[in-house]
């Protein structure tokens, strides 16, 4: 055996830390006894001792674990010492992990070693050695399964209702991706940045980013201003440091390649420069698309890549997209709608007649046409209208050129 298959060191800090913290044994039970974690002969046999010990409901310490290796026959008082003055560690999962990989490695070279033996054996026909080596390798690939998911025991669950972000306003779930779909010229700039200063007003220590990459960041600012003093009714300065935006080009977060994509090697860092960030909004969701806007498993592939991050680093994402002609539905491929938890289609508001409302320009017509997680309840309904431009006196057609 080479020195890199084995880690006396991990090997003593585990034995140490299960020692000094029985608790972590119930943990990791599974683990510690269904591979052969341990190289050192003495560090098996401890091994082996404190998990019967703790299965009988001994207390594990250094007498009965020292009691326990003498009446088998066996005498580790000085290996035991040395495992003792080990550094105990409070997170073992590390500890199990490599020791788990340097004993798969064990394990395989001893395997590839006995094929070789067998290999320059002449009485062994060809046939046969295949045999007995696909033999091998399945066994070992069956006490060796890799773990693809986490299961949970329901019962042992916490209880938890789904949160979200602007109750009062239009709510959106934590930690997952919602969309919010509208035409052009619906507002949507506006939207989103008077979105960004209600949850920041609910949420003091929040800080919240928009990427508007169709807008110029001199007129973002100009109607931010407009809508802290118009409708906000908060100082635009009560906002900085923690409301930021881009127009910068897009990072295309998936790359065609033949026939297929491939996720873009970049997309690790434009997570990373967005870590500060609890609300993060994407205007328009094609700009970092990059592939087939039609194509449901291109589509599927990246709005997974954003359900994983928000679940596992705790953010609210909103995609703003564009609606197909004349409707406020999505455009492109069905999985960009299945994907998120809250989808919430902007129009103008109309009269009796179905005509546009001049009279209520200022506001929008707000559908919530997907909820998962029970908006509805926080809403009040499925269909409600939002002030989203500043009231204004003049004349409503010369208004809305501006938008």
């Amino acid at each position: 055996m080479t020195h890199q298959l084995y880690d006396i060191d991990l090997e003593r800090t585990l034995l140490a830390s299960l020692i000094f913290e029985p608790n972590l044994i119930n943990d990791f039970y599974h683990q510690l006894s269904s591979q052969e974690l341990c190289f050192h002969e003495s560090h098996q046999i401890i091994l082996k001792t404190i998990l019967n010990l703790h299965s009988n409901g001994i207390p594990v310490e250094e007498g009965m674990i020292n009691n326990s290796l003498k009446k088998n026959g066996h005498v580790f008082e000085n290996e035991l010492i040395l495992i003792l003055t080990a550094t105990p560690v409070a997170t073992i999962r590390p500890y199990i992990d490599s020791l788990g990989e340097l004993s798969n490695k064990r394990q395989l070279t001893s395997l590839i070693h006995s094929f070789n033996h067998d290999l320059h054996n002449e009485s062994i026909a060809s046939t046969a050695l295949l045999s007995k080596t696909l033999e091998k390798f399945e066994n070992f690939r069956q006490t060796h399964r890799v773990e693809l998911f986490e299961t949970h025991d329901i019962v042992s669950l916490k209880a938890e209702e789904a949160d979200f972000i602007c109750k009062e306003w239009l709510p959106f779930p934590k930690k997952t991706v919602s969309l919010i779909s509208a035409p052009g010229g619906s507002g949507k700039s506006w939207m989103v940045l008077q979105l960004m200063m209600r949850y920041l007003t609910e949420s003091p220590t929040a800080k919240t980013f928009a990427w508007l990459s169709e807008d110029p960041v001199g007129l973002t600012a100009h109607r931010a201003e407009k809508i802290a003093s118009s409708i906000v009714a908060k100082p635009l300065e009560y906002f900085k440091g923690r409301m930021a935006i881009s127009n910068s080009p897009t990072i295309q977060v998936l790359i065609e390649q033949g026939r297929g994509v491939e996720v873009n090697a970049f997309f690790s860092d434009f997570k990373k420069s967005l870590s500060m960030y609890d609300l993060i909004i994407l205007d328009p969701l094609i700009a970092f698309f990059g592939a087939d806007e039609n194509n449901n498993v291109h589509a599927r592939k990246f709005m997974q890549l954003f359900t994983e991050w928000a679940a596992k680093e705790n953010k609210t994402i909103i995609f703003i997209h564009h609606s197909t002609k004349n409707t406020t539905q999505a455009r492109g491929a069905s999985a960009f709608t299945d994907a998120v938890r809250l989808v919430y289609e902007v129009s103008v508001v109309t009269d009796k007649k179905g005509e546009v409302d001049e009279t209520r320009s200022h506001l929008r017509k707000i559908s919530l046409t997907k909820d998962n997680y029970g908006a509805a309840k926080l809403l009040g309904g499925k269909y409600v209208s939002r002030q989203i431009f500043p009231e204004t006196k003049v004349d409503p057609k010369s208004f809305m050129k501006d938008f």
